[in-house]
């Protein structure tokens, strides 16, 4: 369990775990190169299109 400033990095943990099971392996797309269109422009309204989130969606 990967600790940071005493206190348990839970992220870590399940990267950790994801790849001992593999299951990041059996993810579609895993090992591809990203799309250019992907980390052109906008990379936030990007993913939320491929998310199939509205673009006018905001935090904050």
């Amino acid at each position: 369990m990967g600790k940071e400033h005493g206190h348990v990095n839970w992220m870590d943990q399940i990267f950790k775990e994801y790849e001992r099971d593999g299951v990041l392996k059996n993810t579609p797309g895993f090992g591809k190169p990203l799309l250019e269109s992907a980390l052109s422009g906008n990379i936030y309204d990007n993913f939320l299109k491929k998310a199939r989130m509205p673009v006018t969606f905001r935090f904050g």
